[in-house]
């Protein structure tokens, strides 16, 4: 048992000694003496891992540290501090390589790669599929110019079916290679609305999406791609608006919850996740896969969007409010949740709103036309805005019906609006005598069908 464990020790040492930096040998001798960021990509965020200029010989080496190798995943070169810009995205492939390029303005056709055979495979990939729908786009625009009786018809269906197969290699294709590149190729297509199928209807080519992020995506692969939130805002896009079954997005959240093993991946993910559907007001969403994030473990902290996973959720105990006078930021109250209604009121309807925001527009003209049944009712009404220019927030303010006005000027990075786990506009809480939270939604006809 002791060898063995002496062995294991040793084999862990070996292994730290292996984990280097990753350098990127650079060449371009018309860049010397500009300044330069090297960027790469972590779910939401970029890290920046080097500022520097290029020297007067053109040579230079990115790194990137030790605790981001072996990185596999997309880059950003960037020229700064000149009106021209310009730069280059890499794709790296968790191994040192260099690029050269000697001529002024470089391209695909003038940039070289030694070591890196991912880039051109990716570029090659592009072209191969932009190729495919080249020519299905010019025989889709055929058959709907001719008719069926048109005596061309059949070779523009013909041809039109053809490509349709070609698509359907070539993701197989993809699915064959299964590197990077491969995988880079399906991400960037969700980002323009292209699935693994070539399908008829906006709906069917949605479900396609929705059912590769599920099913096929590989998450760290997204992770390093630049396209993390886009991919999965647009995941819950299509579950709001498109498939619209709570259960089956619960299913979906399950399995993709259970792909993200890496902690700050997971973090991040949930992150995203609840501001996207904070977004388009899916709260009840939010509500029934807490239990999964909570249970999870792996959230490292609940900060910005996916603190609404610990507050402001239905039957808990409301969070006390911070509550600024507008003329003043330094003039303030703490009003605990328990005296939200007071002795007058039986119920709080709290609102979180944005002047000028089109839903929140809505919404305040509903509540005014509503605020005297709401008064019959006896619910006090509390209005929290997100303006951070109090002058755009009292000339609002004036015109409400209710004297419980209230912002502080920080925005959606307010007190009230982090307690309450609000990153979208508008939110509306219904709070009962104890202080207890009874609903959160986006609808005030939610909140008028609770009451009755």
């Amino acid at each position: 048992m002791i060898y063995i464990k002496i062995l294991l020790i040793a084999l862990l040492t070996m292994v730290g000694l292996t984990v280097k930096a990753q350098k990127i040998e650079m060449y371009f001798p018309h860049f010397a003496g500009k300044t330069y960021d090297f960027i790469i990509f972590q779910g939401s965020s970029t890290k920046t891992v080097i500022q520097d200029t290029i020297p007067s010989d053109g040579r230079f080496t990115l790194t990137i540290p030790k605790e981001n190798a072996p990185y596999i995943g997309m880059s950003r070169w960037l020229i700064t501090g000149t009106q021209q810009g310009g730069g280059l995205d890499m794709l790296i492939p968790g191994h040192d390589f260099a690029v050269n390029c000697t001529e002024i303005i470089p391209d695909n056709t003038n940039i070289i790669y030694i070591g890196n055979t991912e880039i051109p495979q990716l570029n090659e990939l592009y072209t191969k599929q932009q190729g495919i729908f080249a020519k299905y786009d010019a025989m889709l625009q055929a058959r709907k110019a001719f008719g069926a009786d048109d005596k061309n018809y059949s070779l523009f269906d013909t041809e039109y079916q053809k490509q349709m197969k070609a698509y359907e290699a070539f993701q197989n294709e993809l699915k064959k290679i299964n590197n990077y590149p491969a995988k880079f190729t399906n991400i960037v297509n969700i980002t323009q609305g292209i699935g693994t199928q070539i399908v008829d209807s906006e709906e069917q080519k949605a479900k396609n999406i929705a059912h590769y992020i599920v099913q096929n995506m590989d998450w760290q692969s997204l992770y390093t791609s630049g396209h993390w939130a886009g991919i999965i805002s647009s995941w819950i896009d299509v579950h709001s608006m498109i498939i619209n079954d709570p259960q089956k997005f619960k299913e979906d959240f399950l399995t993709v919850s259970g792909k993200i093993q890496n902690p700050k991946n997971y973090t991040d993910f949930v992150q995203a996740v609840a501001g996207a559907l904070t977004r388009n007001g899916k709260d009840d969403l939010i509500k029934m896969i807490t239990p999964v994030v909570v249970k999870s473990g792996k959230v490292l902290s609940y900060e910005r969007a996916s603190t609404v996973y610990l507050s402001g959720i239905e039957g808990t105990q409301a969070k006390d409010l911070i509550l600024t006078e507008a003329s003043s930021k330094e003039n303030y109250k703490i009003l605990k949740s328990r005296d939200f209604a007071g002795k007058d009121y039986t119920k709080t309807l709290l609102l979180f709103y944005q002047s000028g925001c089109g839903n929140c527009e809505t919404l305040l003209t509903e509540l005014k036309k509503d605020y005297e049944k709401l008064m019959s009712e006896k619910i006090h009404i509390i209005a929290l805005s997100s303006d951070t220019d109090l002058s755009v927030f009292k000339n609002k303010a004036k015109d409400f019906p209710w004297k419980d006005s209230y912002a502080d000027g920080e925005g959606a990075n307010g007190e009230n609006f982090k307690n309450y786990g609000v990153t979208g506009t508008p939110t509306l809480f219904l709070i009962d005598q104890e202080g207890k939270i009874i609903l959160r939604t986006a609808s005030l006809d939610n909140i008028l069908f609770k009451l009755n």
